[in-house]
């Protein structure tokens, strides 16, 4: 029988007492330990040897009590979360370029950093990257627009 058609492995991982103790449903192989990868590790070693290989699948409990719908429920909402931050990360890389060509032309039309920001729904920090300092910018404007009103319009 090869991999693809072995049936799975169940094993029960039990903490009690601070040890690990695995016990396969199939079999009398049992493994303790102090720490779970390892007594994963033996005990996958261990069910080998008795000749039960394939994939190995754990049900989790915690001193005799059954928790493993709980892992498995949070495993799972884990993994979601993940699979979601990947697809974030693609398409925020996607959009890079376009997105920095954008914040590159607010910033040279003079928009201010928190104004960016509040356009583009970026944070002040990013768009302070590209724009500078948003106080800075402030006093800029304000001195640019007193100077314009001052000379009766001219623009500086």
């Amino acid at each position: 029988m090869d991999d693809d058609t072995a049936p799975a492995l169940v094993s029960i991982a039990n903490l009690a007492a601070d040890q690990w103790e695995l016990c396969n449903r199939d079999s009398a192989v049992v493994t303790g330990g102090l720490w779970l990868d390892e007594t994963i590790a033996q005990h996958q070693q261990e069910l080998a040897s008795a000749g039960l290989t394939g994939p190995l699948t754990l049900r989790y409990q915690l001193n005799g009590h059954d928790v493993d719908g709980d892992i498995r429920r949070v495993r799972d909402v884990v993994e979601e979360l993940h699979e979601t931050y990947r697809w974030i990360k693609t398409t925020e890389t996607a959009a890079r370029p376009e997105r920095y060509a954008l914040l590159a032309q607010l910033s040279e039309a003079r928009v201010m950093p928190s104004e960016i920001a509040l356009m583009v729904g970026v944070d002040v920090r990013v768009a302070e990257r590209f724009a500078g300092n948003d106080e800075e910018a402030r006093i800029a404007r304000t001195l640019l627009h007193h100077i314009a009103t001052d000379r009766g319009g001219v623009d500086a």
